[in-house]
């Protein structure tokens, strides 16, 4: 079985399809994601795994109830300028950002900041904030690879955006499509949701 790395913190989505929109998140401890791992079901439902090992994605057809807000499309605020101002008041420091594309593929999770998400609404582009770099990190910015937004998305309890985008290329670093290129199966397996990396 597919060992997590300890040092980290999981982030486990679910949602009811590959190609649904609608999709729900936590933030769990390495211990928590470890004993998920384990005793899922692989009969019924199906699990995928990030480049990092910090991401999982659940597919789980049971799951019915999402809360989420639009708040930004085709580069129109959906908020008045009063909810808008008030909002920005409850952004949490830092909290996860998630990129799907139209078709509901999900393409990366990463991290941002209240300055990610208002650089995203005034430029269109998916921006996050790189914990590496501590800075801000717009996808694409070098590689070209680009994530030009179509709409915006935000979720609470807990508090997370979604990002829906037309992906230009790769949105995972390694090449691939997708950063959760790897769908764990019974039986400790391990398969590759592509067969090969764009541009390949």
């Amino acid at each position: 079985m597919i060992q997590l790395p300890k040092e980290k913190e999981i982030t486990i989505i679910s949602k009811p399809s590959l190609q649904s929109n609608e999709v729900s998140l936590k933030v769990v401890n390495a211990d928590f994601a470890q004993n998920f791992v384990n005793h899922f079901d692989f009969t019924k439902k199906q699990l995928f795994i990030d480049c990092d090992e910090d991401a999982l994605l659940e597919i789980d057809p049971n799951l019915k109830w999402f809360d989420k807000r639009l708040l930004w499309e085709s580069g129109n605020l959906k908020l008045t300028e009063g909810e808008w101002i008030s909002f920005q008041n409850t952004i949490p420091a830092l909290s996860p950002f998630l990129a799907q594309d139209k078709s509901g593929k999900d393409l990366m999770l990463a991290w941002g900041k209240k300055e990610s998400l208002l650089s995203a609404v005034e430029s269109g582009l998916g921006t996050y904030y790189s914990r590496s770099r501590k800075g801000k990190w717009v996808k694409g910015e070098e590689s070209g690879h680009l994530q030009n937004l179509a709409a915006i998305y935000i979720h609470s309890n807990p508090f997370f955006v979604q990002y829906v985008t037309d992906q230009i290329g790769a949105a995972c670093h390694t090449g691939y499509y997708s950063c959760f290129f790897r769908e764990l199966g019974a039986n400790d397996s391990i398969s590759f949701v592509y067969t090969s990396k764009v541009g390949e």
